[in-house]
């Protein structure tokens, strides 16, 4: 049988060659879990109700600082949204999935927009409002000027009232990632504007003034007398205020009957009919007679009649009674040929 020292000698053989098969075999078994734990990386992924992360075995990896170390064969999304940035690996999911399971939620007239990347894509999450207001808005008349060549200057008339206008208009307003941008969109005119229409005067004053006053003189047969006369546009100006126009003017002598009866034209004598040469003064011209001192305003006055002893520059002025003939006499006088 075996002594005891040969039972040694066997079991100090075994474990001899244990060591040696141990001494063998570390090396290359370190190796491997060194290379193990080389593939073994920590992987963020953005989880919005956690800090979760998750290890996976890669071979090549994109490290994005703080948004993570991602699988380079996956397609990654960098989301915008509200004002920051996530990067997230899709995992092959779509666009729709990823907003559910990250929790981002498109309201009233958000959208997305994608735009590709270099490790997959840019997901723009744009948050916008459209709201629409309507305003009511007046719109003021404009004056229109207009000249008037027959009307005299430093004289103006409103020819047409002006109205202003009114109209409603509509404006959208879109809130989109925060600015705000308003445009109009529509015009409803409810009432029309109605410009105002000025009419000024351009016709030159030169009137002179005649420096005769109203005197109350009994032999006046109007109340008003000549102030001012425009030899250049052939007008006179009554003290009233009136303007006249007149075709020619002569300077005749004057006398004065009251015989009753019937005139050349056939019309009853009376004051205001007065009796002319007719080839001087036509039979029925209109006319504006007053003294050349305009002491004496026999005023309007037709020419009806005929006589005798009138001819050339005379005229005879019709008087109601003798007193009042006699008082008149014979005068120079200036007569007006209206027009």
């Amino acid at each position: 049988g075996f002594c005891f020292r040969q039972i040694l000698y066997i079991v100090a053989g075994a474990v001899a060659l244990a060591l040696v098969v141990l001494g063998i075999s570390y090396p290359a078994l370190a190796g491997h879990l060194d290379d193990t734990a080389s593939n073994s990386v920590t992987v963020a992924v953005l989880d919005r109700d956690s800090n979760s992360t998750h290890n996976i075995q890669i071979i090549e990896e994109i490290d994005l600082g703080e948004q993570g170390i991602f699988p380079a064969d996956h397609i990654l999304a960098t989301i915008h949204v509200d004002g920051q940035v996530y990067t997230v690996d899709t995992f092959g999911k779509s666009v729709d999935e990823l907003l559910a399971l990250y929790g981002f939620t498109l309201s009233n007239d958000d959208y997305t927009e994608q735009v590709a990347n270099e490790y997959g894509y840019d997901l723009y999450i744009n948050r916008k409002t459209v709201s629409v207001h309507t305003e009511e808005v007046t719109v003021p008349y404009e004056t229109i000027r207009v000249a008037d060549d027959t009307m005299m200057e430093g004289k103006e008339v409103v020819t047409t009232a002006g109205v202003n206008g009114h109209q409603v208009e509509v404006y959208e307003t879109v809130v989109l990632n925060g600015e705000t941008t308003t445009t109009l969109v529509s015009t409803e005119v409810t009432t029309e504007v109605v410009n105002e229409v000025i009419t000024y005067g351009t016709k030159k004053d030169h009137s002179k003034p005649t420096g005769f006053k109203k005197n109350g003189n009994p032999l006046n047969r109007c109340d008003e007398t000549i102030v001012a006369v425009d030899e250049v546009n052939k007008t006179f100006t009554l003290s009233n205020g009136e303007v006249v126009s007149y075709e020619r003017v002569l300077s005749c002598k004057a006398y004065s009957y009251c015989l009753k009866g019937i005139t050349a034209t056939g019309t009853t004598a009376r004051e205001g009919a007065i009796a002319v040469d007719p080839k001087v003064i036509p039979l029925g011209s209109k006319l504006f007679i007053i003294t050349e001192t305009g002491s004496v305003v026999y005023g309007f006055a037709t020419a009806e009649d005929t006589g005798g002893g009138i001819k050339g520059h005379k005229v005879d002025l019709y008087y109601n009674d003798k007193s009042t003939c006699f008082q008149f006499g014979t005068r120079q006088v200036t007569i007006y040929i209206l027009d």
